[in-house]
């Protein structure tokens, strides 16, 4: 009788220490919710209006940032037609130079564009947005723009080193 007591008052233990884990896993998804939900609100991030910038300075930010847009793609298509130059073999030198100097030229122009558009923005918009769009890349930050990924080696993982230009 003693034996069956003892069966009885483990039996009713075991459920008190499951209700007792749940009420604690259910404590600690309620607090990591409640964590995530107040780092979701101070993580909305910064617009532009609140950095103080106007419509008309939106209107020139979103001219350089196509104008960049432009001069990378511009860049990319030059560079496919001087690789078809050095493919070439019975291109003349006089043919090459011509090419090379209108994309000197072109890539000239574009440079001498986006600096006077960046000096105008950087004139009119407040410090702070200077700072933002900066560290986004809006604005030149001496960081090359990436226009794509970098090629991973498949059998590595690893990043193929470029050559020396």
């Amino acid at each position: 009788m003693q034996n069956a007591k003892r069966i009885r008052n483990q039996d009713s233990h075991i459920p008190a220490k499951h209700i007792l884990a749940i009420l604690i896993g259910v404590a600690l998804c309620g607090i990591i919710a409640w964590a995530q939900k107040s780092s979701d609100e101070n993580q909305k991030g910064i617009t532009l209006v609140d950095l103080g910038v106007t419509e008309e300075q939106k209107v020139q930010l979103e001219k350089l940032w196509n104008l960049k847009r432009q001069k990378d793609i511009q860049a990319i298509n030059d560079l496919k037609t001087l690789n078809r130059l050095a493919k070439d073999s019975l291109v003349e030198d006089a043919e090459i130079q011509e090419t090379l100097d209108k994309f000197r030229a072109k890539r000239k122009e574009m440079r001498g564009q986006i600096e006077d558009i960046e000096e105008e923005l950087i004139q009119a918009l407040p410090t702070k947005a200077q700072l933002h769009l900066t560290l986004m890349g809006v604005l030149d930050n001496g960081i090359p723009r990436r226009t794509k990924k970098a090629q991973t080696n498949k059998n590595t993982g690893e990043v193929p080193k470029r050559s020396p230009e």
